[in-house]
């Protein structure tokens, strides 16, 4: 997707001509990490008090789970600028998950077995799972692939 629809709120505020340019200026690179958004929804907010505050969030909409940022500040457009950062890190998260998870479901060579060892020994590549060592329970890492998913992994075996 090209162009990504984008609203822009306003609380507490007058939006100008030149913010709402920059705010979608800052949005545009969205697209290299997330080609499949579906729209932009971003909120700014002036806080009242002591301190003059500004305050940026927005919402990616994905399909499946949205992405959601928030970023504050004296200055608006600091504002905006930490919201962007933030919103390009959890995104890149994002990419990086969906390609792990991609990565496992393709087979990365051939299922014949006699093909397999020979790659396997002429490209340097470890025992089959056969003939590797046998592991106890204690000696398996915990990783979280997502927040709701869990999954054991063995520890790397040292060379003594």
């Amino acid at each position: 997707m090209t162009n990504l629809p984008v609203h822009i709120n306003t609380h507490h505020l007058q939006i100008s001509d030149a913010l709402r340019e920059f705010v979608r200026k800052k949005i545009a690179p969205v697209n290299q990490f997330a080609s499949d958004a579906l729209a932009a929804e971003i909120v700014l907010r002036r806080h009242g008090g002591a301190k003059r505050r500004f305050s940026a969030s927005a919402r990616i909409a994905l399909p499946g789970r949205d992405v959601y940022g928030r970023a504050v500040h004296v200055d608006l457009y600091v504002a905006i600028c930490r919201l962007m950062k933030r919103l390009a890190r959890l995104l890149r998260k994002r990419k990086t998950r969906l390609g792990r998870t991609l990565d496992r479901r393709t087979p990365t060579y051939s299922p014949h077995p006699c093909l397999r060892k020979r790659i396997e020994k002429d490209l340097g590549f470890t025992a089959p799972t056969s003939e590797r060592p046998f592991r106890r329970r204690g000696e398996m890492q915990e990783i979280r692939v997502f927040p709701f998913r869990r999954r054991a992994v063995p520890l790397p075996v040292l060379a003594r």
